[in-house]
């Protein structure tokens, strides 16, 4: 290919036949992909402010464009050749950038996933706050996905999903499905989040949970006895409760932890590894709620949670370190992998 012509389309053509995570356009640089975690530049000049205008165009509406301009960055979600895309546009040294994450061609079931069974187990659940966190690229969005397509072949329901952007399109099998997204849908997730109360709603689906007034209202949700399932971006269970009382006041603190223990069913952070061989396997922490992570919860003890995840395995908990082990063990990871995750946090002894 030639510098001229910069078929953009064909390059992300070839991104999808390479199954690769993520494809970079930024004007006045090499476009690149990511694969198994590695950045590689696909070209050897530069794409020109002009293609890379002209591809967002393509991606974005109008209404988007306009929002861009304003803000400077988007999240947004696109379907090219039968695949659908996750973006994120933004301006770098006064240049535009888009970086696309290719989703999977369909939703993975859990077990493919190597999702923890304990979060299998609660396919069933009725009501409480079901949390999964992770840094970015973490895969807490397919978790997720996979979490809802699961419940929509098993049970009846009415689900509601609030998305900053709708990155999965689930078709309804033996559930209502009502997808909304940001931007185009609703303006305000507090604002959204009352409003699905009102639309009789079984499982409440969030994307991050970012502020204090949409982590109260899905609160409140799971007090009224719904299912919800949100994100935050925090790498352990015990930073997830630290960063939900950290949104609010201290005046309100005592409050805020009584109301997570009465509902919190559990909290799952993830970590996305090289798997030996080729690709990438999840790494799980599992915190589930029982009397005694509910007591810690209250008192603001979170320093003991690793604790109990430690000496509650039968239960289906696990801490870090336990998880990694067993992906070890399996032999789904290498050794150099399991020294380099080892001892980012040790757990101490039984609470």
């Amino acid at each position: 290919m030639d510098e001229k012509s910069q078929d953009w389309e064909l390059l992300i053509q070839n991104g999808i036949a390479r199954e690769v995570s993520d494809v970079y356009l930024t004007s006045g640089q090499a476009p690149a992909y990511r694969m198994e975690g590695e950045v590689t530049h696909v070209w050897s000049f530069c794409l020109t402010d002009e293609v890379v205008e002209s591809a967002l165009r393509k991606m974005i509406t109008e209404h988007q464009y306009q929002v861009l301009q304003n803000l400077r960055e988007l999240d947004f979600s696109w379907t090219f050749s039968g695949r659908r895309f996750r973006g994120n546009a933004y301006y770098q040294r006064g240049r535009l950038a888009v970086v696309l994450r290719l989703l999977p061609a369909r939703i993975p079931d859990m077990a493919e996933l190597g999702c923890p069974m304990a979060l299998r187990n609660l396919i069933g659940a009725d009501r409480g706050l079901i949390l999964v966190c992770g840094r970015t690229g973490s895969g807490k969005t397919t978790t997720l996905a996979s979490f809802i397509d699961e419940v929509n072949h098993r049970r009846g329901a009415h689900i509601v999903t609030l998305e900053d952007p709708i990155e999965y399109l689930h078709r309804p099998e033996r559930c209502f499905i009502s997808q909304r997204e940001w931007g185009r849908d609703f303006l305000s997730f507090p604002q959204a989040m009352r409003s699905a109360l009102r639309e009789s709603p079984d499982i409440i689906l969030l994307g991050e949970i970012r502020d204090q007034d949409t982590m109260r209202t899905a609160l409140m949700a799971a007090e009224a006895g719904i299912l919800v399932l949100g994100t935050l971006h925090t790498g352990t269970a015990a930073d997830t409760v630290r960063r939900i009382e950290g949104m609010f006041p201290l005046n309100q603190r005592d409050t805020i932890r009584d109301a997570v223990a009465g509902v919190l069913i559990g909290i799952f952070a993830q970590k996305l590894l090289p798997r030996r061989g080729g690709g990438r396997v999840c790494l799980t922490e599992v915190l589930l709620t029982g009397n005694a992570v509910q007591n810690l919860i209250r008192q603001g003890k979170y320093n003991q949670l690793d604790s109990v995840m430690l000496c509650h395995q039968k239960d289906g908990m696990q801490t870090r370190e336990q998880a990694l082990d067993r992906l070890y063990a399996s032999g789904l990871i290498t050794r150099t992998t399991r020294e380099e995750e080892a001892g980012e946090g040790k757990g101490g002894g039984c609470v």
